[in-house]
């Protein structure tokens, strides 16, 4: 597979290898990425996999399953596929809202006791995430920028690296540096 940017003219893409076959999706450890940088066939795939899950908890419910069983299972088995990877495809705010359409209907069809909202569950998954990383044995450890001096820290913040100067929106975007910003308390 070969990544760009989306909108490439067909002949900036390199000549495919014989015996190697180009392909606009792959699957890498449960996140379909495609060539255009674009997750629309994973979002597409993680709602077909949650409806599955709705499903289920449809047919538990009509065996007379207990809304607090009903709550559990909805969290393990919904919430955890919907956070499964969520710093590394995101949302935008069309899919923000397509994935909480689908978190207040699974509320109100009695599936769980609470309305989920996606965007608490990005903030929990980031900030768990980059908490990981502040530990010094992590393998994305080396990612994270040099620490500040102990005599430049005129106020406490939620970490101890230096803060990025960033120039270009991509570079802003990246998971390093918007949760540098982001948990600074």
């Amino acid at each position: 597979m070969v990544l760009h940017r989306p909108h490439v003219t067909r002949h900036n893409l390199p000549q495919s290898l014989a015996g190697i076959e180009q392909v606009l999706t792959v699957r890498l450890l449960g996140v379909i990425f495609q060539s255009s940088l674009s997750f629309a066939a994973h979002v597409d795939y993680v709602l077909k996999v949650c409806s599955q899950g709705i499903f289920l908890l449809k047919q538990l419910r009509a065996q007379g399953m207990p809304l607090e069983k009903l709550h559990t299972i909805f969290q393990a088995i919904i919430l955890q596929r919907l956070a499964y990877a969520l710093p590394v495809w995101g949302l935008s705010s069309v899919l923000i809202s397509t994935f909480d359409g689908f978190l207040k209907r699974s509320y109100r069809y009695g599936f769980t006791k609470e309305i989920f909202h996606i965007q608490t569950i990005i903030d929990s998954v980031t900030y768990d995430l980059f908490n990981k990383i502040k530990v010094s044995n992590y393998c994305l450890y080396h990612l994270l920028p040099a620490q500040r001096p102990l005599h430049d820290a005129p106020r406490v913040r939620g970490h101890q690296f230096q803060l990025l100067n960033c120039i270009y929106k991509f570079h802003k975007q990246s998971f390093i540096v918007s949760s540098l910003y982001r948990f600074l308390k």
